[in-house]
Formats: structure tokens, sequence, C-alpha cells
């Protein structure tokens, strides 16, 4: 009797540190966190918003606080800094940190395309600028300087041979900032995420588009394959230290990315708060249209997957230098125990 009970404890204790055993009732060790998103505004992070305006968050038992910052740099900073727990950013930033000794880990996937998109401005095609080598000597603006949005035009750019000195970058932000920057010529392409592309596009404000990742077609272009995108990703510690709370947010997100697969755009718009529209609800709902094929399906991500990440990355020689193991980067097994679940 007492044999048996030592093994039921020890069962137990193996299923608590595990982080992927618990029962699905059971409280998060650390209900109160908060949450770091570099713009939150974009639609590339469209299932983070979602998921705290469906109340799926609060539904797990967390009471979140939502940080918006202007980029995902802002985003990872916080992170690093302790002023945020867990980040809502681009998967490119676990490998870019495993580089400098930092381990830190993505749990649960919200898009499997980037949704970046390269365009020029009309003044600047207008001067001649048609290709990437074009872009030599150029401004281009990007959300935030560290971003995945200044990663993609570095990866672009030096893949055409040029260095990330041929060009210069300018944190412009999104939504009307970046429009701003474009209209007034501050720059001479963007870097840019929806609902910003849909906008310029409809008023005429772009020249050429150079790179296009919101669907599959032109991220297999550009890429090759997947890339992980947007995704939430926490210190390892954190993991180890706060599994169900790990466990409350997969769960969370994961239904958002269903409730997505099975409504309208026009239902995914009437959710969000009306200042994400830009100024034109019709325009909001043809960008969730042009981005619904970048959410993930699932949450998951494959080391596949994960190789077009590090390629990106090749640019950077603090990442280009070091040998990383992409296993590292991501922790799927609570994705796993979600679905594990779903089949009982």
């Amino acid at each position: 009797m007492k044999g048996s009970r030592i093994i039921a404890i020890g069962l137990t204790l193996m299923l608590v540190m595990s982080g992927i055993g618990w029962a699905q009732s059971e409280k998060p060790e650390k209900p109160k966190l908060v949450l770091a998103v570099g713009g939150g505004q974009g639609l590339i992070y469209l299932p983070f918003a979602l998921t705290w305006r469906l109340g799926y968050f609060k539904e797990g038992g967390l009471d979140v606080d939502i940080e918006n910052l202007a980029g995902g740099g802002q985003a990872l900073r916080a992170l690093i800094g302790g002023s945020a727990d867990v980040v809502s950013g681009f998967y490119d930033h676990t490998i870019q940190m495993q580089a400098q000794g930092r381990s830190i880990k993505a749990f649960v996937m919200q898009q499997r395309y980037p949704g970046l998109v390269l365009l020029v401005s009309k003044s600047a095609r207008e001067k001649g600028v048609q290709t990437l080598a074009d872009l030599k000597g150029k401004r281009i603006g990007v959300t935030a300087l560290g971003s995945s949005s200044h990663f993609f035009v570095n990866f672009l750019l030096t893949g055409v041979g040029l260095s990330v000195e041929d060009f210069s970058t300018l944190g412009v932000g999104l939504g009307t900032t970046a429009i701003a920057a474009i209209r007034s010529n501050q720059i001479d392409a963007l870097s840019a995420l929806e609902p910003t592309v849909t906008t310029l596009q409809n008023s005429g404000d772009i020249g050429i588009v150079l790179a296009d990742t919101r669907t599959t077609s032109g991220t297999n272009k550009v890429f090759g394959g997947p890339y992980p995108s947007a995704c939430m990703y926490t210190k390892e510690e954190f993991i180890k230290q706060y599994p169900n709370a790990v466990k409350a947010l997969t769960t969370a997100m994961i239904k958002t990315l269903r409730w997505i697969q099975s409504h309208k755009p026009e239902e995914i718009a009437a959710a969000v708060p009306e200042e994400y529209y830009q100024g034109s609800k019709e325009l909001y709902i043809q960008s969730v249209r042009n981005m619904i094929d970048s959410y993930s399906q699932d949450g998951m991500v494959s080391p596949a997957d994960a190789k077009n990440a590090l390629k990106v990355l090749s640019f950077d020689p603090a990442v280009k230098s070091k040998n990383i193991n992409l296993s590292e980067t991501y922790d799927m097994r609570f994705v796993e125990s979600y679905w594990k679940s779903q089949k009982k």
C-alpha cells in the first residue's frame, strides 16, 4: 500500500515536471501575466488580438495585461529585461537569441507565412527602382530596427549581392506612420504588413511589389517553403516554472486558430476594435482576406520549416558563426498535448 502511494506521488510529480500531463481543470500557477506584442494592430498578430478579444485567455484562467510596442525588437527586449512574461513575436528571434547564448522557445505558432511585403513607392518606381538590386543607396522603412520586417529586408537584399551597408533602414512603425513615410517620400521602399499594404494599394501609392509573403505561392517563391513566423515565445525557465500557464496560453491560441478557420473575413473584422481598421472597415476586411492563408492551421512548427527561418538570418554574422540547434528554439509539447486531447 505504502509502495503504491509512493509510485502514485512519483508519477504525479513526473507529470507536473513534464509540463504536459496535468488535468485541464488545474489552474495556471501564474494567472496574472504581461504579454508583449510588437505592433498588435498588424494582421500578422491578428490571432493574438482575437484570443484576447474572444475571451480565451480569461477562459483559461489567465488575467493578462497586453503591452503593445512599436516592433518585434522592443517586445523581445521587454522579455529579456523582465517587464514581460511572454511575447507574441516572430519565431526568428528565438534563433537570434540562441546565438547570443539565451534560451528562448516558441511554444505555439500563430502563422505559417510571414505576411511581409516589400514594396516600392510610386515616386521611387518613377525614378527607376524596379528590382531588389536597385534599392542600393535607398532608404527602406521597417516597423522597427531589429524587427522581423528589418530581417526580411536584409535577407532579400543580401540575397542579390548587396551588403547591409549598401542601403539604409528607418523605423517607421505600423499603419498611419508607415503610410505617411511613403507618401512624404521619407523612404523609397517599405517592408510592410497588412492592413498597410492593402491601404497603399487602394490609394495608388505603391509603384511595384518586390516580394510578397502573404500567400502560399508568394512565400514559396521567397523562401522555398513555409516560414514559421508569428508565435508565442518565452524564456525556457518560464516554461519549466509555469507549465500550466503555458498550456493555458497554448490552448487559448489554438482555439483562436480554429475560430479563424470557421469564420468569414467580415466576421473576423467585426471582432477587433474599430481603430484597427485604419479608417476603412472595407479595406480591413480585404486585408484579412489577403492574409487568411498565412495563419497556422494547427499551431505547430516543423523542423523543415524552422530551417527556412535560420536561412533568413544568414545575413547576420552573429548567427552565421554559431552552430544553431533549432530543436532548442521551440517546444511543441503543449500543442501536441492539445491535439491528443481532442482525439479522446
